[in-house]
């Protein structure tokens, strides 16, 4: 197990909230579901600022984007539904009916299904994208919360708080093929970039587990952190962002040695994090802000204040 700490950062830069038109950037747009706001707010990036606002319902909880960019997939929790959002027209095209209280959505690389957790059913429900259907519907273990695809498609991956599992799914028969067993309080996933590893945060002990997809088993327990609750990893593969519930900040883990090496103060009770370039972006729902995180300095250089009303996650699309 591996605990060691060697950066601790605490820079902030805040800047204010302004509206903006929509504009061409090299800078991602960023989504963001406000769970108690009724709301998503489009950030441009490139000004910091929110260039619209799109209502829905309250409250709001995982988005998705399909891979072009067009379509917005959000989990609306209390109407046990998802909304289909036009990115072009930042209006809502179609409502999905789907299991009980879904949390989380994942969208495939080819971009023909979303997979959807619903944690009060203990299933996951298939959309297929060109029909907005669902198409199948599988049984997880007790409270899905999370889920990752790998990144060929051929699998998903989908956490099980309650029962402290994994559920393998193959896309192909939308069945499971495997359950694993993991560490107490699983709350996240994401599947290494070669596929051979998954990242598993487990907030009742701490812990990010490392799991080998070939046996299901963990090969590596990495201990030091604070009810992880999300995770995202650079585009190289190298670092692993872990956003921790109960400290109001991010640890960055070397995928290679399996350490902590910074520790980044960011809002209060972080919930989401992704990174485009080198940029890690992280919603803090009760800091009602987004934090972005330079990666190669583990700074904070910029935070859009008044995002939202309990900003719960954050998808980026050009």
């Amino acid at each position: 197990m591996r605990a060691r700490n060697t950066t601790t950062v605490f820079c902030l830069r805040v800047f204010a909230f302004t509206a903006t038109a929509l504009a061409v950037s090299a800078q991602p747009y960023g989504y963001v579901s406000n769970e108690m706001g009724d709301n998503i707010s489009v950030v441009n990036m490139a000004t910091n600022s929110i260039s619209a606002e799109i209502p829905l319902s309250t409250p709001l909880n995982g988005l998705a984007v399909t891979p072009n960019g067009a379509y917005l997939y959000v989990a609306e929790q209390s109407l046990n539904s998802v909304a289909v959002v036009s990115t072009a027209t930042n209006s809502v095209v179609a409502t999905i009916p789907v299991g009980s209280a879904p949390v989380q959505i994942a969208i495939t690389p080819n971009g023909q299904a979303a997979y959807v957790v619903n944690q009060q059913s203990d299933n996951v429900s298939v959309i297929n994208t060109a029909t907005n259907t669902v198409v199948d519907t599988i049984t997880v273990g007790s409270k899905p919360v999370g889920l990752a695809i790998a990144p060929a498609g051929t699998y998903v991956l989908v956490v099980n708080l309650l029962s402290s599992t994994i559920s393998e799914i193959s896309t192909s028969s939308n069945s499971v093929r495997a359950t694993w067993t993991t560490l107490s309080g699983p709350s996240a996933v994401i599947v290494g970039l070669k596929g051979g590893t998954a990242y598993v945060a487990n907030q009742y002990n701490n812990s990010v587990a490392v799991h080998s997809i070939t046996t299901g088993d963990i090969v590596e327990t990495i201990t030091g952190f604070a009810a992880p609750n999300a995770l995202a990893l650079t585009p190289n593969g190298a670092y692993l962002y872990v956003t921790n519930g109960n400290s109001s900040t991010v640890s960055v883990v070397n995928t290679a040695t399996g350490e902590i090496v910074a520790t980044v103060l960011v809002g209060e009770l972080p919930t989401s994090v992704a990174v485009f370039g080198s940029t890690a972006y992280v919603t803090n729902a009760l800091g009602y802000s987004l934090s972005e995180i330079d990666t190669a300095t583990y700074s904070v250089v910029n935070t859009l204040v008044h995002i939202g009303i309990y900003p719960f996650s954050i998808v980026l699309t050009n």
